[in-house]
């Protein structure tokens, strides 16, 4: 089911002309004005079942409003009573606050300054809405007999619904309110599906050269290996004691005069080695992805390799790039000016490209620095924002890698979600 269509189809234009006498606004100014409002609601309930305690808050509170089948068939009469309306805008504020209390005074500053109407009529549009998507939820748990998980299942299948029938603009604007940062994992995973991301996010270990099947063809079960790994050691260390007792004298000399160059060549540890976007940050002033320099030109980069993508009929969404043209500033992990051309660049791609669909994730082994590489993606995400890109084609995260094949320095990987 279509949960954001049926609740836009609710607003009749006998419904929108009620609403609009109860709240004293222009007509046309309450449809779009309940159109975010619905927007509001279906994102907000969405992010609010994301995870099992949310869930189950919102189950339980529809569960409370008991809204029966009857009485959800006469909402449309109902409202045209004062009183009534009054009455349902007021349980529909409540269960927004309760669902999620940082966001419902943000959601009305929102609609209020998009449409230009007055707060209070916000106040009231937002809670009608409420209480409209709980009635079809509870019209949703009733039909389908569903529990927490299913309500929460039900709403995460709605995300592809809001990118399809959204306004691009308006959707922004509700993402950014509601701090969705990362549409692509909003809504409900289950156990199973947990376990199978931690299988698939689990570093991979090295395939052998060596036949794999080697161990089956053996037809002993004696040690060998042990054996002769044994005495390779014994042989080794009695060719050392034998050394030491033939030659012991002048091992000692010799080190004693070399004693002095080990001395001069000797450098202090610096503790920025550890850390190689540290030190690089520490030399130029910016934290720097390592692959490139700040100054690295476009032609060559993300936007060019995306392009070749885009235009390969037998390239398919899930690849992966390295966008290694941006820099950041150390101190706010924004990207630096002498990024800008590479991002403008990618953003001249993605509004060429309306389909396009991104991830972007920074990358690190040091623990230390995860929060500062999710900050450095997001940063990304903000800046093709204001660049006019649509929020719910952006998502950002970050990875905590332990591969021992990937260079040991932050970077941003790309991946194609959707083209």
């Amino acid at each position: 089911m279509n949960i954001f269509s049926y609740l836009k189809d609710s607003l009749s234009a006998d419904v929108v002309e009620t609403i609009a006498a109860f709240v004293n606004e222009d007509v046309g100014k309450v449809k779009s004005a309940a159109d975010l409002a619905a927007l509001s609601v279906v994102a907000g309930f969405l992010k609010r079942s994301s995870n099992e305690s949310g869930a189950k808050a919102l189950f339980k509170a529809i569960e409370r409003e008991n809204v029966s089948p009857e009485k959800s068939a006469q909402l449309p009469q109902t409202l045209k009573d004062r009183d009534q309306i009054s009455h349902i805008t007021q349980r529909g504020s409540n269960l927004f606050s309760q669902l999620l209390p940082d966001k419902r005074s943000v959601v009305i500053s929102m609609i209020t300054n998009q449409v230009k109407i007055r707060n209070s009529s916000a106040t009231n549009i937002l809670g009608i809405l409420s209480y409209f998507g709980v009635d079809i939820l509870s019209k949703q748990i009733k039909e389908q007999n569903l529990d927490a998980v299913g309500l929460a299942m039900l709403l995460r299948n709605q995300k592809d619904n809001l990118v399809k029938e959204a306004d691009p603009e308006l959707f922004n604007k509700v993402a950014i309110t509601l701090s969705i940062e990362e549409f692509e994992r909003l809504g409900y995973v289950t156990p199973a599906e947990e376990d199978l991301i931690e299988v698939q996010e689990r570093p991979r270990s090295k395939v052998s050269n060596a036949d794999a099947y080697a161990d089956l063809n053996e037809t002993s079960t004696f040690p060998w290996k042990s054996v002769v790994a044994g005495l390779a050691i014994v042989a080794v260390l009695g060719g050392g004691y034998y050394a030491w007792k033939n030659y012991g004298d002048s091992i000692k000399a010799t080190a004693s005069q070399d004693s002095t160059t080990l001395e001069e060549v000797a450098v202090s540890t610096d503790s920025t080695a550890m850390y190689p976007d540290t030190a690089a940050a520490v030399n130029t002033g910016v934290a720097t992805n390592g692959a490139a320099s700040a100054t690295a030109s476009v032609g060559g980069g993300l936007a060019d390799k995306l392009t070749k993508h885009l235009a390969d009929p037998l390239a398919k969404p899930g690849a992966y790039f390295t966008f290694d043209e941006v820099s950041f500033d150390p101190a706010t992990n924004q990207p630096t000016a002498q990024s800008a051309p590479a991002l403008n660049a990618l953003a001249d791609v993605m509004k060429k490209n309306p389909n396009l669909q991104l991830k972007f994730t920074g990358v690190t082994k040091q623990l230390g620095n995860k929060k500062n590489v999710f900050k450095q993606a997001n940063s990304i995400k903000s800046f093709l924002t204001n660049a006019g890109v649509e929020i719910m084609r952006l998502d950002a995260g970050s990875f905590l890698s332990s591969d021992s094949t990937k260079p040991n320095r932050n970077y941003i990987a790309v991946k194609i979600i959707r083209q």
